[in-house]
């Protein structure tokens, strides 16, 4: 999500960040000092007002966007049925695997709206961990062919683009795959790990399995310790059957892993965890852990079993949060 800084007043760059007039405060007489909105990484990351962040933002940040967001693809997720009109479908190379390359959708940036249509599907609070991920390239709108028709989807997928699973919006399955609610789209490399090419100088990883824990990743790790959130990286194995792609490997590196075990019954989460805890420890990861949900015994607010992250994140409020935190202290450590 990108906003216009042609449409920014007092814009200036300080600490890392741009720095500007909030145009929703100051719509409301507010912001004298033209200094409320924030945008990292120079104008590239992700926004917010200083005045009114985290969950308690969102409607804030949803005006800014709609006075001064850059709208030149406009999206509004569709109800399930409506055909997609988009064509064209990009060529990407693959060089880790000798198979065809992958054939994706046309993919384009999510909007405000298709957040916050994710975030009430899943039942979070906050759109900040989807916002941070969609900055970094890693969350996409776009239509996937099921069933006969095109369907609005999320979608993520890395840099490499040699992976990418997709829901839809309104949480129904995939008719065309037997009704499963994840689809890996045509050609992908299934075991190649999303988000594997763009951890970088980030010096931790959440090692994550399947598409909504990916996406809940960002969010706790931003709720539990904002300030460093930025040395996190978020990677996707798509289901607990895979292993993490051999050429993806050395992307770990020297790297703090923690992986995220589900509370599968049969105890299939932790053989996964297991799994990829020795190729990590394999390749040198410099530490490598694990956050067993199995073992944690939390439940949700209606009292049902909390099984993955994305299912604690549910849980995430200013006012009444849970005492465990799965990050924060690891993310302080050096």
């Amino acid at each position: 999500m990108t906003l216009d800084l042609d449409k920014l007043e007092n814009v200036v760059i300080r600490n890392g960040k741009l720095i500007a007039r909030c145009p929703a405060c100051e719509e409301n007489g507010d912001d004298g000092t033209g200094d409320h909105l924030f945008i990292a990484d120079e104008g590239d990351g992700p926004f917010g007002c200083v005045i009114n962040e985290g969950p308690a933002g969102a409607e804030h940040r949803r005006r800014i966007w709609e006075l001064v967001g850059m709208k030149a693809q406009p999206f509004a997720p569709r109800s399930r049925g409506q055909v997609c009109q988009r064509v064209g479908r990009p060529t990407v190379h693959a060089k880790h695997d000798p198979k065809p390359p992958p054939v994706f959708p046309v993919l384009v940036p999510p909007t405000f709206d298709a957040l916050e249509t994710i975030r009430e599907l899943r039942s979070w609070q906050s759109t900040v961990g989807l916002e941070l991920l969609s900055a970094r390239g890693l969350l996409w709108d776009g239509d996937v062919f099921d069933n006969g028709v095109e369907w609005p989807a999320w979608i993520i997928t890395d840099s490499a683009r040699l992976n990418a699973q997709a829901r839809t919006y309104d949480g129904a399955p995939w008719m065309g795959i037997g009704g499963k609610k994840a689809k890996t789209l045509p050609g992908s490399v299934a075991s190649w790990p999303i988000g594997a090419p763009d951890i970088g100088d980030r010096p931790n990883v959440i090692l994550c399995e399947g598409q909504p824990d990916f996406c809940a990743a960002l969010l706790v790790a931003w709720f539990e310790d904002k300030a460093v959130v930025d040395n996190v990286a978020p990677v996707c194995i798509a289901g607990a059957g895979h292993s993490i792609h051999p050429g993806a490997l050395r992307y770990f590196t020297g790297k703090r892993v923690r992986i995220v075990t589900h509370n599968d019954p049969g105890g299939q989460g932790q053989e996964a965890a297991a799994k990829w805890e020795m190729q990590l420890q394999n390749v040198l990861a410099a530490e490598v852990d694990q956050i067993d949900f199995g073992a944690l015994d939390l439940t949700k607010r209606d009292g049902t079993p909390i099984k993955d992250l994305a299912d604690y994140a549910t849980l995430l409020d200013v006012e009444d949060s849970p005492d465990v935190e799965l990050f924060a202290g690891w993310l302080d450590m050096e």
